[in-house]
């Protein structure tokens, strides 16, 4: 696995770039201002004070997926990493949707108590999180947003396959709008 890590570094001081913590693998990748370092060659260079003032970002080229923050001491990092990863890509390709947009037969549940009538579920999906509405009964009583890393592996497995759908359906639509020229 360490053969694969590498430490993307992303210059700060230049503001020729738009790449903030909270850019995807794909951004930081695609900027022409990334360099990237064997984990050793950045300790290296980081020491010797060769490094402008920089994001840095860890990350497995072969997975392609931000470990910035991760444990990696291999428990949940494959799965966890990859899914989340493939849920950012996916939203950043198509965009930001909703389960109503979507037209889900229902929201993915995170909490239910007093017997269900109190229920809160995921509505929106953005690049970096997810936005619940906690309904009591039918009336909306509050908002809250969770990053991807906060869901439970049963909520992330939801919104992944939810996610691959929209992409199957985005990726229909392209083509049949590509070979009708519009």
């Amino acid at each position: 696995m360490m053969k694969n890590l590498r430490v993307a570094v992303v210059p700060t001081e230049t503001g020729r770039n738009s790449i903030n913590q909270r850019s995807t693998v794909e951004e930081i990748l695609a900027c022409k201002q990334t360099q990237l370092y064997a984990l050793t060659d950045y300790f290296q260079a980081q020491n010797d004070d060769e490094l402008p003032m920089h994001f840095s970002f860890l990350i497995d080229i072969e997975k392609n997926a931000d470990l910035t923050g991760t444990n990696i001491d291999g428990i949940h990092y494959d799965s966890r990493a990859i899914k989340i990863g493939k849920i950012k890509k996916i939203i950043t390709e198509w965009g930001s949707t909703s389960c109503c947009e979507l037209e889900l037969d229902h929201s993915p549940s995170i909490n239910s108590m007093a017997g269900g009538n109190i229920a809160e579920l995921i509505e929106h999906f953005y690049v970096d999180s997810v936005e619940t509405i906690v309904y009591h009964d039918d009336n909306e009583i509050n908002f809250n947003n969770y990053n991807y890393d906060e869901l439970s592996d049963d909520i992330l497995d939801e919104v992944l396959e939810i996610m691959e759908d929209y992409d199957t359906a985005q990726v229909k639509l392209h083509n049949s709008c590509k070979s009708e020229n519009f």
